[in-house]
């Protein structure tokens, strides 16, 4: 069991930094042309239908825009090394409100920052499942396993319902007395 776990990290492991290699580029403010170029060719074979090829000149001036906006009020001599993640480009872009002015760089980085998220839910909700369904559920039926899961994945939703006020509601729904 040990083993096949191990198998397994090391194999997530090693899609993960091929993702995030794929995408290193888009956060290398210092990339040349050539780079991103390359990048841009990679990203459109992984996402044919995600990536526009105007994304090479958007991501140059996009470059060339944080690179000003963060030296801004410093001399050429004191122009500090700008090193921003995905996270924080995608921060500014939002910030700055110029995810019109750079639709294709503004996907890209969504798409990116939300891979591993919509991945993590994914798995996280198959093995919720595992804990469901075991031996002794195996006869349930597809809704009730379906709503049992839904109410286990999203368990910090249900703990904030106040149950004693939905069931008040309900019995004023079903009650037969016309309270006046």
């Amino acid at each position: 069991m040990l083993d096949a776990l191990e198998t397994n990290l090391k194999r997530r492991a090693s899609v993960y930094s091929d993702i995030a290699e794929m995408f290193l580029f888009l956060a290398n403010l210092k990339a040349t042309k050539v780079e991103i170029v390359r990048g841009v060719k990679l990203l459109k074979e992984a996402y044919p239908e995600d990536v526009d090829l105007k994304l090479t000149d958007e991501l140059l001036h996009f470059h060339l825009y944080v690179k000003q906006t963060q030296n801004q009020g410093l001399t050429g001599t004191e122009e500090r090394s700008v090193c921003l993640s995905h996270a924080d480009l995608y921060e500014i872009m939002c910030k700055e409100k110029i995810n019109t002015a750079f639709p294709n760089v503004e996907a890209i980085l969504r798409l990116f920052l939300s891979l591993m998220v919509t991945n993590c839910s994914g798995e996280r909700s198959f093995s919720r499942l595992k804990t469901i369904k075991n031996k002794l559920r195996s006869t349930m039926s597809q809704e009730r396993l379906s709503a049992l899961s839904i109410l286990c994945i999203e368990s910090d939703k249900l703990k904030q319902i106040n149950f004693n006020e939905l069931l008040h509601d309900f019995a004023l729904t079903k009650a037969r007395k016309i309270f006046v």
